[in-house]
């Protein structure tokens, strides 16, 4: 559970936090309940701290949680709010750190979205306002400082959650393609040896030549990296894991015309307000945010 992130607490270690759970002190609010029995010495801070967690908590501040919880207590983020979280992975145009973004895929809201410049890799902006808590693998190295440059925009409008680090303190060393291999996951047939490299292939095959097949293809690896990190959560988290089968059924197909859908919004009653595409947030902040720094 969340509420028993303490490592994070002032003057806590292993040892002192073995301490707390020897007096019966396991959460927040078991300290916050009975602060007569944290040492002297410890007191004054602990407690403050435990009571910043509990406000934020009770204010859905997941940010104060990203930046704050020990590396070794982030799965509990995660745990928390996997039901609210969305997993992106970006592709680029080549190995330099300049490259532009090629392609965009997003799990949010319990469907997949695609995103693909020249085409609609703006909409990606109407989407991370709708985001609660963003999750990605090597994100906060590669991803996330991409998508700052590509849009122009000096922060994400969500919290952001690294998942290589969080697989990294249960034991998941290495890439994701290592990772993937160690938990027994193979890709569909067409996608078996596919990698970085070969995305900057495609690309190229689609922007110097047309080939739709190399775009359909490039939006399905990334897609299907997408989809790794929901393995990989319920697996981080020891939860029951969805069939090969299961989870490649989400893949766009390689004929697909579009590069994305948007969700379809119920109906709604009078005096109700309409919904962006990708939910409530409005669908102009970020774009907005972005035309007043770039002029």
């Amino acid at each position: 559970m969340i509420t028993e992130a303490l490592l994070h607490c002032p003057g806590i270690g292993p040892a002192r936090f073995d301490k707390l759970r020897s007096l019966g002190l396991r959460t927040w609010y078991d300290i916050l309940e009975r602060p007569d029995r944290v040492p002297a010495a410890w007191q004054e801070a602990l407690v403050g701290e435990c009571q910043r967690c509990v406000d934020a908590l009770d204010t859905s501040n997941i940010d104060y949680f990203v930046k704050y919880l020990a590396p070794s207590d982030r799965w509990r983020i995660l745990d928390r709010y996997l039901e609210q979280t969305s997993f992106f992975d970006i592709e680029t145009a080549g190995l330099e750190y300049d490259d532009p973004i090629t392609v965009v895929a997003c799990w949010h809201r319990g469907r997949l979205h695609t995103f693909v410049e020249n085409q609609n890799l703006d909409d990606l902006l109407d989407l991370l306002d709708d985001v609660t808590l963003l999750a990605s693998f090597n994100g906060g190295s590669f991803d996330v400082p991409r998508v700052l440059t590509a849009f122009h925009i000096p922060e994400l409008p969500c919290p952001h959650l690294d998942l290589r680090w969080l697989c990294y303190h249960h034991g998941f060393r290495g890439g994701l393609k290592e990772i993937k291999s160690r938990l027994g996951i193979a890709r569909p047939p067409d996608l078996a040896d596919a990698d970085g490299a070969l995305a900057v292939r495609l690309w190229a095959r689609w922007e110097h030549f047309d080939e739709r097949g190399a775009r359909d293809l490039l939006i399905r690896y990334c897609a299907s990296d997408v989809l790794l990190l929901l393995t990989l959560s319920d697996c981080i988290l020891k939860r029951s894991q969805p069939t090969v089968e299961d989870l490649w059924s989400y893949l766009p197909s390689a004929e697909r015309e579009g590069a994305t859908a948007s969700p379809t919004t119920a109906p709604r009653g009078p005096g109700v307000a309409p919904e962006g595409a990708f939910g409530a947030a409005s669908p102009s902040r970020m774009r907005a945010l972005r035309s007043r720094l770039v002029g």
